[in-house]
């Protein structure tokens, strides 16, 4: 299909409004730049996965990581609302520039993915190290586009990965504490953690080969 062209009244044009979430520009023709803009996404197909695997998986470590994005997030606002610094192109974008919340959110998230792979995931190195090495990718490609597309300026993506690492680390250090201390363990017991079937998993070795074989188990039964 063609594309169609839509004739707007001149009147109704300026009430038109970009949504800026998703809404990334790039110069024509600069194919690294497209990349970059689609990388852009990179924290929203996060999010959008975290919660994906909250409501499917209802796993008390994927919940914990969400609240703690959601948090971080939270936090950006009140800095950028107390800072009032502008973007460096203030047709780019909307809100203040200082810190810059992708770089902030992929802070957060490398930081957490690497801590927690690191002292959870001990039978497959080769698979932790790709998960780690891939966040830590990911996050550097998703810094680099705010700046090279004009959204932020180099101090306001530094401040932001800055603060997200900062608050990466504090968040995982808070959730450990409320495990060693049973707090987790105490609400896991609650009557609503047990009707919304919320688990803790993290002490199984190898959740997915353990689910595979009793999948497989059952399934034999049947036959």
């Amino acid at each position: 299909m063609g594309n169609t062209l839509v004739n707007i009244p001149a009147s109704q044009t300026q009430q038109l409004k970009s949504f800026g979430l998703t809404h990334f520009q790039y110069q024509d023709g600069d194919h690294f730049g497209e990349l970059l803009a689609l990388v852009s996404l990179a924290p929203i197909f996060i999010i959008v996965a975290e919660t994906t695997i909250v409501f499917s998986r209802r796993e008390i470590t994927g919940i914990l990581l969400l609240c703690g994005q959601l948090l971080n997030e939270l936090f950006n606002l009140v800095l950028k609302l107390a800072i009032c610094e502008p973007r460096p192109h203030e047709h780019l974008g909307d809100g203040y520039g200082m810190p810059s919340s992708h770089s902030q959110f992929m802070g957060f998230f490398a930081v957490y993915v690497l801590m927690y792979f690191e002292s959870q995931i001990t039978t497959n190195i080769v698979q932790k190290r790709c998960v780690q090495i891939g966040a830590i990718v990911l996050s550097l490609l998703v810094v680099v586009s705010r700046v090279y597309l004009g959204y932020h300026t180099l101090r306001q993506v530094l401040a932001g990965v800055g603060i997200g690492v900062v608050a990466g680390i504090a968040w995982y250090q808070f959730v450990e504490l409320v495990r060693r201390t049973g707090i987790l363990d105490y609400a896991l017991r609650s009557g609503i953690c047990h009707w919304l079937l919320i688990r803790d998993s993290r002490n199984v070795t190898d959740i997915a080969l353990v689910e595979y074989n009793l999948s497989m188990n059952q399934k034999l039964k049947t036959l």
